[in-house]
């Protein structure tokens, strides 16, 4: 039996059908309404003659439409009843009509300008940046390659897969960019190959994988590898990862022009450096920042066949810090390595090509000196375990006498460090109970350095909250008790670090700061990572602070010739200093210096 329809449904469906095929066809509708409607009055006007005068059908016809298009009324003395009732009517359908047709326009521009925020726009520029990956709160990385444009014009397309107004809304909120900076956001999966194809990979001149967590660094560089399958000249290509373990074959990677910072590894050495020398996080921080000198490659032909010490003592204008010879770099190499041809200086300066040298080949090398040997450190305590232990005891001094784990068990130690591995130091764990104030202070008091790491098996925020309440019981029971020890912090969020502030024996290393800060830097000179890593290699030279005392120095004034010179016959190259009030890179030539009490120097040495 056949469905009766009530002719109202009827009525409704066939409104419904004409209106979802969109504007066009609901101000179709609304004209056709309008027209049949300006056709019905125009034929009682004529067949009633209520206009009062001759006139043609089509010039009633044409009044009635230009009516009813101004919603005009006609006054109480206009004419008879009907003809005030007609031309109501007729203005009530103009009111109407003028009304729909604005909301419908309205709501479908509306509608256009919605799209156009949320639809990812089409990248026509070539020689731009392209950063895959992005998270609300850490704008470090995005705010060092803004400064590293400097005055020039660049693009820089930041690319991750959420809303782009809650992306464009908080870049434009925290990070500052000039005029000659142009930053698109699009929303798009970076290990997508077909979402990433409006970015216009191929013709980028940079591109920064940072999206960090190994699976997903894997899958968004072999993403890029199709779309740079026939790319005539491949992009230079910084990749993130947050984990220690080599994800792709040296040979590969280099192969294919890749530049990889295991951004677990630099943290967990920091931190070791951090932890027995308070201030190194920060001074570190200073080198790598686009505020400040940096580090470059630079020719000097009129060097070679001199010995890398005159290069470094003749120097004015900047600081040389190594040498870039086959692909390699080395800082701080012996004093009588001799330059050759085809050489590269690595100079910390200003701007690049600033440096100059004063009769290099007259420069006569200071005679070795010793310093004060470091006094022993009893005892250094670390909360919590992650896979980077291993690296954190590796890179911390000789001259620890015992490290002890608090909060873990002596099984936990041993499935994170290997019972063959040997180290100088007695390596103990203990796993007590740490929320009771008394047993935390008897654990922490024999302790001349605390070091917090990350449980990287919670989610960051809980990590962080976690670290910085340990970081406020141990401030409150170093002060209670007048206890010595230093803290060293590992802070996974940049956004977390604001919170919490530094206090003067305390080191906070944020992991995103720091490899955000290393990749811009790599970003702009792939050849900057080979410095890095021999900066934060176990063996070779690192970047130190030294007390002003350790030298005889403190409560001298020298000149900076002088000054460079006595750090360099005791081994050291000086990039900077350190006071309690302030601290400046390079410092000037032809300046004097004068050295407090307390004052320490930023050097690259070997220990």
């Amino acid at each position: 039996m056949k469905k009766k329809v009530s002719l109202k449904k009827r009525l409704r469906y066939w409104l419904d059908e004409r209106m979802s095929k969109g504007t066009a066809s609901m101000v179709k509708l609304l004209l056709i309404t309008v027209l049949t409607v300006v056709v019905i009055v125009t034929a009682l006007v004529v067949a009633f003659h209520l206009y009062g005068e001759d006139r043609s059908i089509i010039a009633v016809f044409w009044d009635n439409l230009r009516s009813a298009m101004s919603s005009s009324f006609p006054a109480s003395n206009s004419g008879s009843l009907l003809y005030i009732v007609l031309y109501t009517m007729l203005g009530l359908t103009g009111m109407i009509f003028t009304g729909m047709l604005v909301g419908i326009f309205s709501s479908t521009m509306r509608g256009k300008i919605v799209a156009l925020q949320k639809e990812n726009p089409e990248v026509i520029e070539t020689g731009h940046s392209v950063i895959l990956g992005f998270r609300l709160g850490e704008y470090a990385l995005l705010s060092e390659m803004v400064a590293a444009a400097g005055s020039e014009k660049r693009t820089i397309v930041v690319v991750e897969n959420m809303d782009r107004e809650d992306m464009e809304s908080a870049i434009r909120k925290n990070v500052k960019v000039p005029k000659n900076v142009r930053i698109t956001v699009i929303k798009a999966d970076p290990t997508a190959p077909n979402s990433l194809v409006c970015c216009a990979i191929p013709d980028c001149a940079t591109l920064v994988i940072n999206t960090r967590e190994k699976g997903r660094t894997v899958k968004t560089l072999l993403a890029v590898e199709i779309l740079l399958m026939d790319a005539v000249k491949r992009p230079k290509i910084v990749a993130s990862v947050d984990t220690n373990i080599t994800i792709f074959p040296k040979t590969t990677l280099k192969a294919k022009g890749i530049s990889m910072l295991h951004s677990g590894d630099v943290v967990a050495r920091i931190i070791a450096h951090a932890a027995t020398q308070t201030g190194v996080y920060e001074a570190f921080m200073d080198v790598i920042d686009f505020d400040n000198s940096e580090f470059y490659f630079e020719k000097a032909p009129s060097l070679t066949g001199l010995c890398f010490g005159a290069a470094v003592l003749s120097a004015r204008k900047g600081v040389v810090a190594g040498l870039y010879r086959n692909g390699e770099v080395t800082l701080n190499p012996p004093a009588d390595t001799v330059i050759e041809e085809g050489d590269l200086l690595v100079v910390f300066e200003e701007d690049q090509g600033s440096i100059s040298f004063n009769e290099a080949a007259s420069v006569e090398l200071p005679a070795k000196e010793e310093t004060k040997a470091p006094e022993p450190i009893p005892e250094v305590v670390i909360f919590g375990i992650n896979d980077s232990v291993l690296t954190v005891i590796r890179e911390l001094p000789n001259n620890i006498e015992k490290i002890k784990f608090i909060g873990i068990s002596p099984k936990d130690k041993d499935s994170f460090i290997p019972e063959d591995e040997k180290f100088d130091s007695e390596i103990t764990a203990e796993y007590y109970n740490t929320d009771y104030e008394a047993l935390l202070t008897t654990m922490v008091r024999n302790a001349r350095h605390i070091i917090l790491l990350s449980d990287r098996r919670k989610k960051e925020e809980d990590a962080d909250t976690e670290t910085m309440l340990r970081i406020i019981r141990l401030r409150d029971i170093k002060r209670k008790y007048d206890l010595p020890f230093t803290i060293t912090a590992e802070i996974r969020c940049e956004n977390n670090r604001r919170l919490i502030t530094s206090e003067d024996s305390e080191d906070f290393v944020v992991a995103t700061d720091l490899s955000s800060m290393m990749l811009a830097q790599i970003t702009e000179d792939p050849r900057r990572v080979g410095i890095f890593n021999d900066i934060l290699d176990e063996e070779g030279s690192e970047i130190y602070l030294r007390n002003a005392s350790d030298f005889g120095l403190a409560g001298t004034e020298l000149s900076s010739e002088e000054l460079r010179r006595k750090l360099y016959a005791c081994g050291y190259i000086l990039l900077g200093l350190r006071t309690r009030i302030s601290s400046f890179l390079s410092v000037p030539d032809e300046s004097m210096v004068s050295i407090g009490e307390g004052d320490r120097f930023i050097v690259i040495g070997e220990e």
